[in-house]
């Protein structure tokens, strides 16, 4: 296995984004759907992609098999997204996963790159997770995706509830390393319908 193909990305899309008031996945973005340019950013990055979605996602779940490695249906997603993390989570045997959202379409390929390839520096167990400064106050965000190594696949794997993956987080707080990425799409997510207007033109 070359360094590049222990690092996969798992990509949380069983969510039901009430907020924007219809399924923001399908939404048209940039010539696909926010889903499609979501996952296929991800893709021309990392060697393996899995995605996770909702057992009832049929028109998803078409859309996605032409582009995407494989898809995990979260039968709990109603629960929260700690359980669709940890049914994503199963059977992982990669060294690294970046776990990342189906609705942050903005991310940049380049800063992936830069995120995958700082995790595969390390030489122990750590976090990695990207942070974003605005240039203009100075004030920084962090972001998706997150990484983890494998150390920490087993609690990854038992999450449940709301909070995803934020109490592991905060518990090995000192073993998260984070990256300056110049990419504000870490942090952007589409969550009402006027961010897609915001968002959707070409750059």
């Amino acid at each position: 296995m070359t360094p590049s193909a222990a690092c996969g990305a798992l990509l949380l899309g069983a969510g039901f984004g009430r907020r924007f008031g219809g399924d923001k996945r399908l939404a048209s973005f940039r010539g696909s759907t926010v889903a499609e340019q979501t996952s296929a950013v991800y893709r021309s990055v990392f060697a393996h992609l899995r995605i996770v979605i909702r057992a009832e996602d049929d028109g998803l779940r078409e859309r996605l098999a032409v582009h995407s490695g494989s898809l995990v249906s979260s039968q709990d997603a109603h629960l929260g997204m700690g359980h669709s993390l940890a049914a994503g989570m199963q059977d992982l045997t990669w060294e690294w996963v970046f776990v990342g959202l189906l609705d942050m379409p903005m991310v940049q390929p380049e800063t992936l790159r830069q995120l995958r390839d700082a995790a595969l520096a390390q030489t122990t167990p750590a976090i990695i997770r990207p942070r974003h400064t605005n240039p203009q106050n100075g004030q920084g965000v962090s972001g998706h995706p997150v990484g983890w190594h494998r150390y920490y696949f087993n609690e990854l794997q038992r999450c449940q509830g709301d909070e995803g993956a934020r109490r592991l987080l905060r518990r090995y707080s000192g073993e998260i390393i984070e990256i300056a990425v110049d990419d504000a799409g870490v942090h952007l997510d589409i969550d009402r319908p006027e961010d897609l207007t915001a968002y959707n033109s070409p750059q």
